[in-house]
């Protein structure tokens, strides 16, 4: 067992000293690593005050104690050269990596991820709350009635996991739904990989502004509203932007940008003529009767 270390100066300065170590044992377990034949996927320092050493789990058939001791020996020689003795060394197997896309399983569903219902994928809007102070989503207007209208269920792909049923949508000024969930987090997908941004805010945008959109199929793109208020049958007051939307892309979360945070201004409905189409999240918010959650 590790012992805890509890005082932040006395961790701070051992793993002062444990990166000193392990970067002068470099050079000696190079030979070891997979690139060069080897069996070592890593090392490195632990913040709880140990050294690791990470075995590919495909070579662990040719890894003996003999290796291993070898191993510890030339890490340990380097560690008592910085005066630390009995330095824990823990050797184990490689965790993998997993980077998370639009498509993973997401445990707290976020802006900008796919979600399916029957045999229609589209994007996730963003999370909110409604009157009531119940959680959930907003998503594609009609992409909930592609998937069976309200009660269908809808799903994250690949596992398949159900996150949820469509709850309610009114289509007069969005073509959004709400679905209640309470797994959200007031998140963006923004970009490839794994890149998101917190939301800080909600309403209108303005002709002329710069907005981006996040969907499944185009991924980030952006351009500037160029009409509003427009009757695009059956709804009404609509927006159109020039930023690139295709198939799949129904229901990304539309916005402006402020640093590491975006301020909503909508939910992406699809083209009319060259321009994309987006519904205001004052509509959003009349239909729904919900709030985008900050």
């Amino acid at each position: 067992m590790i012992s805890e270390i509890k005082d932040d100066n006395e961790k701070a300065s051992r793993l002062d000293a444990l990166e000193t170590s392990i970067r002068s044992s470099k050079n000696e377990l190079e030979p070891y690593m997979e690139k060069n034949g080897g069996p070592l996927k890593g090392f490195g320092i632990d913040y709880n005050g140990y050294l690791f050493v990470d075995f590919d789990e495909k070579q662990m058939n040719t890894i003996n104690e003999s290796t291993i001791d070898k191993l510890y020996n030339i890490i340990n020689d380097d560690a008592e050269k910085m005066k630390l003795a009995n330095v824990p060394v823990v050797f184990e197997i490689e965790k993998k990596e997993t980077l998370a896309s639009r498509t993973s399983t997401w445990t707290n569903l976020i802006g900008g991820i796919k979600i399916v219902g029957g045999t229609a994928m589209s994007t996730l809007s963003f999370a909110a709350q409604d009157s009531s102070g119940n959680k959930g989503y907003v998503m594609s207007g009609h992409a909930a009635i592609d998937a069976g209208g309200i009660g269908a269920p809808i799903y994250q792909p690949n596992s398949p996991r159900q996150v949820g049923t469509v709850t309610y949508y009114n289509y007069v000024f969005a073509d959004a739904a709400w679905v209640r969930a309470s797994n959200v987090a007031d998140d963006v997908y923004y970009q490839d990989t794994d890149v998101l941004k917190d939301v800080a805010s909600y309403g209108d945008t303005t002709l002329g502004t710069k907005v981006y959109k996040s969907g499944i199929t185009t991924g980030l793109t952006s351009g500037y509203v160029n009409r509003m208020y427009i009757y695009i049958n059956p709804l009404q007051d609509q927006c159109t932007a020039n930023y690139s939307v295709s198939p799949g892309d129904s229901g990304s979360p539309v916005f402006t940008v402020s640093g590491s945070t975006v301020n909503i201004v909508g939910v992406t409905r699809g083209t009319y003529g060259s321009d994309a189409t987006f519904s205001p999240i004052s509509g959003v918010i009349a239909d729904l009767d919900i709030t985008p959650l900050i």
